[in-house]
């Protein structure tokens, strides 16, 4: 009785040294342009802006959403990655208990040790990206799913709800949650009775997920499909990406020995002939088969693999949690258990070491940024709207981008989705007086040179090309 609540407290310890090295790059320089992105899109919700027919949102509302909240409590970059890092932790828990449900206490531990060291899910549980949030999110439902196979009655149901309700959530947050329905139909199928009843619960659930999920796109349909799905597929196209780029990609160096470990957890699982493995292989597989077709693919979406890689590792290397027969402990079990101790810990030991070398670049002074906050800070108002391909300055320096405006990413240049048309009708709506030139992001808006002559002069030149321009006097 003692080993559950053992392994219980370490998975604790191990959830506080997660938070504390986190902590330490809450107050950090901006680590990737989307913060700045949803930073600016954010404060627009804070002001009254609605996403989609004034915010323009390239990702599921719920995320956005759920920031909120910290956003209007802490105005700060700061305050929206400690809410991304609760929703981390959430994770973190989620990953035990399943890990627990599948395979004993021990391997619930192992799996938390090994998803808190996962470099791909530290970075991403203390930055403003929608991707680690959608993992956390989707391994709760996963939780709630193997919840649902075991009671009776209507806590039964309650939790077949509230997997379905969780799934919608973790889609909302970023449609990379949708992936989740391979493990959680694995769970349904076959892992009870009344599998029936259980769909229909689970599905009422997830109904009034999207339906909820989906409320903030009712007022501008056609905006949100265009948003959501249209500047992905013609961004992808755009790129022309390829299987081989995706592979190199999905072999990331800093997730090899977590890759590895797994691989190994597969093997050792098939030869005990362990059905554990299905579920989190199930998962993982899915996830890698998203990854390879995904256009384009960044190195951040690939934090969907680490929650799954690391239950693979877990349910598979650990000890069959049953007693042992009579007769003792076999002493093969005893050699493999001390193997496995060490190999888990040298590969949280290579994760955590790649962790403390993103936390020290974190905390390099981003001399750039801070010279466009002040240079910002120093013009107009508190409340001006600018123009800018930098809303992480624009944020910082406590300035406002439109709502239209606050992604110019390439992504949505090559979709068609940002032209100068757009600009004139912000610039006019917003009264926009001041513009910030700080990347290629603008200047690849065909036409932007022009539009942006005709309207304002430079006033001022900063570091690395950056320009900033002030709207001409009227005639």
């Amino acid at each position: 009785m003692a080993r559950p609540r053992v392994t219980a407290w370490a998975a604790l310890v191990v959830g506080i040294g997660f938070v504390a090295i986190e902590g330490i790059v809450l107050n950090a320089r901006i680590r990737d342009y989307d913060e700045g992105v949803y930073w600016q899109s954010i404060r627009a919700l804070a002001r009254g802006e609605p996403l989609f027919s004034s915010v323009f949102a390239s990702q599921p509302p719920a995320f956005y959403y759920a920031l909120l909240p910290f956003d209007l409590a802490g105005h700060s970059l700061a305050s929206l990655r400690l809410g991304v890092l609760i929703l981390g932790l959430i994770g973190l828990a989620a990953t035990y208990l399943v890990g627990r449900l599948l395979a004993g206490p021990m391997a619930g531990l192992v799996a938390v040790l090994l998803a808190a060291t996962s470099p791909l899910y530290l970075h991403q549980s203390a930055i403003v990206q929608a991707d680690g949030p959608a993992v956390a999110v989707s391994l709760v439902a996963v939780a709630f799913a193997l919840l649902t196979v075991r009671p009776n009655g209507r806590q039964r149901d309650a939790l077949g709800v509230a997997t379905g309700l969780t799934l919608a959530l973790a889609t909302g947050f970023k449609l990379l949650g949708a992936v989740t329905l391979v493990p959680l139909a694995i769970v349904l199928f076959y892992g009870s009775r009344g599998r029936g009843r259980l769909l229909v619960t689970a599905g009422g659930g997830a109904v009034i997920g999207l339906v909820l999920v989906l409320l903030p796109a009712i007022g501008a349909p056609k905006a949100a499909v265009d948003q959501l799905v249209l500047i992905h597929l013609r961004a992808g196209e755009a790129t022309q990406g390829d299987l081989g780029s995706n592979v190199k990609l999905l072999l990331l160096h800093r997730e090899v020995p977590l890759e590895l470990l797994a691989g190994l957890g597969v093997v050792i699982a098939l030869l005990r002939r362990n059905p554990a493995i299905l579920v989190p292989v199930a998962w993982l597989v899915a996830s890698v088969l998203a990854v390879l077709f995904y256009h384009p693919l960044f190195a951040h979406h690939l934090v969907m693999l680490s929650l799954a890689l690391a239950l693979v590792a877990a349910v598979g290397i650990s000890p069959h949690p049953d007693p042992p027969q009579q007769g003792g402990r076999d002493p093969r079990e005893s050699g493999w258990a001390i193997l496995s101790l060490g190999l888990v810990l040298a590969t949280a030991a290579a994760g955590a070491i790649v962790a403390v070398r993103d936390v020290h670049l974190a905390l390099v002074p981003d001399l750039h940024s801070a010279e466009m906050t002040a240079a910002v800070r120093g013009l107009g108002h508190r409340g001006d709207f600018w123009i800018s391909d930098n809303p992480y300055a624009v944020a910082a320096a406590d300035r406002d981008v439109p709502g239209p405006l606050v992604d110019t990413s390439g992504q949505r240049v090559r979709a068609g989705l940002l032209t100068v048309a757009d600009l004139e009708v912000a610039r006019i709506r917003y009264r926009v007086q001041w513009v910030l030139v700080d990347s290629f992001r603008l200047d690849a808006v065909p036409g932007f040179p022009e539009w942006r002559d005709r309207h304002f002069h430079a006033i001022e030149r900063l570091g690395g090309g950056a320009v900033i321009y002030q709207l001409n006097p009227a005639p």
